[in-house]
């Protein structure tokens, strides 16, 4: 059920969760992910080689436990870029350096590490099995179809996991993709909020409703659901020709406001203070997406409105923790806003108290990172 009731009671003063500082992506001694990620290498004799082209050096008990090959600081060429080449030397790095490992963890995120994989399940001499992270790919039709298809057929040899963030991919993987469901084992997203952990909500939130990002947002239905609610919208978008786009469609409404300055703290810290944060997702897609976006807004306590999709479904339990509206419907858009403004004080605070409480007890980043290194440890060879 998607339309909720309306509230007769306005809120007037929505008071926030009071919330303890963003949890740290340095995973705990004592967490239980790590405890057993540190038992599944004591019984390899302490010798565990982890080979990754994941992003998540920063965090020193992964740089402790990983070999993470760094993405060279170079300007690729446009034919290169729309066909996913823009680290040709990754390639070789990890050609180099993949027999050696126990295990290759890539980013489902980079064509270049599909790529490799292609390239390495060719050569015999590499047995390592390859773990996919992060595995989020939007179908496509015609030729760019069978290339996703021929990339991943040609690196099946070497797959041991593929690790998309929702159990609704599992049937996707297979049928558009042809990664055999055995091999699929979702693990879901987690906050990314590193170099953040001060930002609070206000004492008094903001009444106005945040969003933001570029990528597979649906603008437009949300902007129809704002003018139809008459409520104030800020758009956080750095300045780009998709912005440009956007900007033109909220020309004519003045309830709408696109902030193109924001650093990223001004921007996480007007998502912790609005009253909703609004992820407005297209219909029909394959993959999961928004995911970080929408479970950093959730670990402020803000209350989050989301379109029903694969990514938003996994972490929102409507009118528990948040608010799901259909595909491309701006008057159910409209609707749920007002709803959500109208909540009696206790109300709003009970789902605020719930979708913090998500984030704390299963979508921590350290969490996720315990988590991906038992999966590599897992598959790991013997």
């Amino acid at each position: 059920m998607y339309g909720p009731f309306i509230s007769k009671t306005s809120v007037q003063e929505l008071e926030p969760t009071r919330l303890g500082p963003a949890a740290s992506a340095e995973p705990k001694r004592g967490l239980p992910e790590l405890e057993e990620f540190l038992r599944l290498r004591a019984a390899r004799g302490g010798q565990l080689s982890i080979l990754s082209t994941l992003p998540f050096e920063r965090v020193a008990f992964w740089r402790d436990n990983v070999e993470s090959l760094k993405r060279r600081d170079v300007r690729p060429s446009s034919l290169a870029y729309r066909i996913g080449l823009v680290q040709p030397g990754l390639i070789l790095d990890l050609l180099r350096r993949a027999p050696k490992a126990d295990v290759v963890l890539l980013n489902g995120g980079e064509r270049i590490d599909l790529i490799y994989l292609a390239i390495a399940g060719m050569l015999p001499w590499i047995r390592t099995p390859h773990v996919i992270v992060d595995a989020h790919w939007q179908a496509k039709d015609g030729i760019l179809g069978r290339l996703q298809r021929l990339l991943l057929r040609m690196g099946r040899r070497l797959l041991s996991e593929v690790q998309p963030h929702s159990p609704e991919e599992i049937e996707i993987l297979d049928e558009r993709f042809g990664v055999p469901p055995d091999r699929v084992r979702p693990l879901p997203w987690s906050t990314s909020l590193s170099g953040y952990e001060d930002i609070r909500p206000r004492s008094t939130r903001d009444r106005v409703v945040v969003s933001g990002g570029h990528s597979y947002r649906d603008y437009p239905t949300l902007f129809d659901g704002l003018r139809r609610a008459g409520l104030r919208l800020r758009v956080g978008l750095p300045d780009s020709p998709i912005t440009a786009s956007t900007r033109r469609l909220a020309q004519d409404l003045a309830n709408v406001e696109l902030v193109s300055d924001w650093t990223i703290r001004q921007y996480w810290q007007a998502v912790a203070d609005a009253t909703v944060f609004a992820m407005p997702i297209p219909g029909g897609l394959t993959r999961c997406t928004a995911d970080q976006t929408i479970l950093n807004a959730m670990s402020f306590g803000t209350v989050v409105v989301a379109t029903s999709a694969i990514s938003s479904r996994l972490y929102i339990r409507h009118g528990e923790n948040g608010f799901l509206v259909p595909p491309d419907d701006p008057q159910a858009w409209a609707q749920t806003l007002r709803h959500v403004f109208e909540l009696p004080p206790e109300a709003y605070a009970r789902i605020s108290r719930n979708a913090a409480m998500t984030i704390e007890q299963d979508h921590r980043e350290d969490l996720r990172l315990a988590r991906t290194l038992v999966r590599a440890a897992r598959n790991a060879r013997l």
